[in-house]
């Protein structure tokens, strides 16, 4: 299971497959702050897109926040519930809607809803999801397997989450 990787992914066709199906994409792509911050949330990022298409403009603007600090891209949305014994998800990836059930309730932390994707620098590929900042804090990033936010949400045993990096690693576009 690789939570980080070099960075060998088609940005473009990675960011196009993404949102594929999603007419307000716009809420896909964030930039980052130094410290995995996503200021666009608060209004303070230094550098807000406006756009009505993907086009070149759009992906300049990609290519200079992943020189930056990095760009966050969320590839897919759940929403959880428990429905008896086990909990079930429901994922929107792309244009699919895929289910997750599991039983092993003790090591699944069921949100009400969550995205999940990844950070992309120039280097690397780090898979992981959004985090609530708290007390009306901006959001930020953070990969799996980190202490960030609740252990069992970002963890590594988690079976939600290993499905997920399953899923998110075959969904990304290769050079």
């Amino acid at each position: 299971m690789e939570i980080r990787r070099e960075n060998n992914i088609n940005v473009r066709k990675t960011v196009e497959k993404a949102i594929n199906n999603h007419p307000e994409f716009h809420f896909f792509v964030d930039e980052l702050s130094a410290n995995n911050y996503m200021p666009t949330y608060a209004g303070m990022a230094d550098e807000k897109y406006t756009y009505d298409e993907m086009d070149d403009g759009f992906f300049d603007f990609i290519e200079r926040k992943i020189h930056e600090n990095g760009v966050y891209l969320r590839i897919c949305y759940l929403t959880g519930e428990i429905v008896g014994p086990e909990a079930l998800f429901v994922i929107e990836i792309a244009d699919e809607t895929l289910t997750f059930k599991t039983s092993e309730l003790d090591d699944v932390l069921v949100v009400e809803m969550a995205d999940y994707g990844i950070k992309i620098t120039p280097d690397e590929i780090i898979l992981g999801a959004t985090i609530d900042g708290g007390c009306g804090q901006t959001p930020y990033f953070a990969e799996f397997g980190s202490s960030n936010c609740n252990e069992t949400f970002m963890s590594l045993e988690n079976p939600l989450n290993k499905f997920l990096i399953t899923l998110m690693g075959e969904f990304l576009e290769s050079i």
